[in-house]
């Protein structure tokens, strides 16, 4: 029964136990009026009932506050409880894991995020079972047997490899004589931080011995000019060849990385030209064609009549398809051909770009490390043809701006397939 309820049927017991005694009241006067009892005896019944009526009262006024009390009591549970919910739901919002560990190292509440990352049973166990790293444990010691606000911040790894940066302090309110002492620990993802500034390392590494090469070679060829070769033609005609191939290469190099540069600057905005595949196909394989002339290299082109027309930015486009074209013009085997294809694909609204070349094919181990910057199957053969190194890095973020992706497949003797699906205009 709700406390409200009950207050009323008490009321109304007090009420009907005071009207009993009122009319044993009315009753006495009457018979003392006519004399049935004497004036002692009436006087001995008034006092025994008028003190039934002031206990009455008294139990009346006793219910009433002890029915306050309770209400006063469950507000204030309520509210604590909602407050306590609140913070809860407030701490489980939060996307990055966040723990709340007691003085006896055992995890009293973990996010949502920290339960993904550690495990969803990790609440009521001791952290240093997730937590095992002396930076972190030390951490912890502390906020409990040092006393202090904050531990500063502690670099976590998991087996995943995902890097935090994990800042321990003490709860606020926490540490007083009724209060435990409670810490938190507040995880901060830093994996893609980490894996940039890795990145920016190996390239500038990458870049450097990159330009390094042909500029040696150049200083070289010149110090030969000044001096033992001074006079010598014939050396001069030929290493003034190999010096302007050298320094052919670097312009390529820096062409390349300004353009990279340029797309991942752009790589947000969504093109939305309506490009005609079916022509530029043709003129990527004229330019191509070129190319695999003196090997015999051949190109053969098949295009769906209603695969005509694509949403893309088509310089980005003709850069995508003549450095995939040109590239299986080079690698591709002598006297094969290179097949050239779009084609609609099975859910209609996207087109899908193939080239495939007859040539030795690529091993497993390479496949997943084309697209990166400078990498090389064959880096002697790369270099004799004059590739830079970063023609697939700069198709990877071109289609990453595009919504697409580079597929390639592979089979080694038999050749390699290089794909991609656009959208269909």
């Amino acid at each position: 029964m709700k406390p409200r309820n009950r207050e009323s049927s008490g009321l109304q017991a007090l009420l009907s136990e005071r009207t009993i005694i009122i009319a044993l009241l009315a009753l006495l006067a009457f018979f003392w009026s006519v004399e049935l009892v004497d004036t002692i005896a009436a006087l001995l019944i008034f006092l025994t009932i008028a003190g039934l009526l002031v206990r009455l009262e008294f139990k009346r006024h006793r219910t009433a506050l002890r029915t306050r009390i309770a209400e006063t009591r469950k507000l204030e549970f309520n509210k604590r409880g909602g407050i306590k919910s609140v913070r809860a739901n407030t701490l489980n919002a939060v996307p990055l894991p966040i723990l709340i560990i007691g003085e006896d190292h055992r995890i009293s509440f973990a996010n949502h995020a920290a339960l993904d990352l550690l495990g969803s049973d990790i609440v009521g166990n001791d952290v240093y079972i997730y937590l095992r790293q002396s930076k972190i444990v030390n951490a912890i010691e502390k906020i409990f047997d040092d006393g202090k606000k904050h531990a500063g911040v502690v670099r976590y790894t998991n087996k995943q490899k995902r890097s935090f940066d994990v800042t321990i302090s003490r709860v606020s309110g926490t540490g007083g004589d009724d209060v435990p002492t409670q810490a938190m620990a507040f995880f901060y993802e830093i994996t893609s931080m980490l894996q940039t500034e890795q990145m920016r390392v190996d390239f500038v590494a990458n870049a450097s011995h990159e330009l390094r090469t042909p500029l040696s070679s150049l200083i070289g060829f010149i110090e030969t000019l000044q001096g033992p070769a001074k006079d010598d033609l014939p050396a001069h005609d030929r290493f003034l060849g190999i010096m302007q191939s050298e320094a052919e290469r670097m312009v390529r190099l820096i062409d390349d990385l300004l353009s990279l540069s340029k797309i991942e600057m752009s790589r947000h905005e969504a093109p939305d030209t309506e490009v005609n595949v079916e022509a530029m196909i043709n003129s990527v394989v004229l330019t191509a064609a070129a190319a695999g002339k003196e090997r015999g290299v051949d190109f053969k082109i098949d295009v769906d009549a209603s695969a005509s027309r694509v949403i893309a930015d088509p310089d980005q486009l003709m850069q995508v398809l003549l450095n995939l074209a040109v590239n299986a013009a080079k690698y591709a085997d002598r006297d094969s051909t290179v097949h050239v294809s779009a084609k609609v694909a099975k859910d209609k609204k996207y087109i899908s770009l193939a080239i495939r070349d007859e040539g030795p094919g690529i091993s497993k181990e390479h496949l997943a490390r084309l697209t990166e910057r400078f990498y090389r199957v064959d880096d002697a053969r790369s270099r004799k043809m004059g590739g830079t190194g970063l023609g697939l890095a700069i198709v990877k973020h071109i289609l990453i701006r595009h919504g697409s992706v580079l597929d390639v497949k592979s089979v080694v003797g038999e050749g390699s397939t290089f794909s991609f699906k656009l959208h269909r205009a």
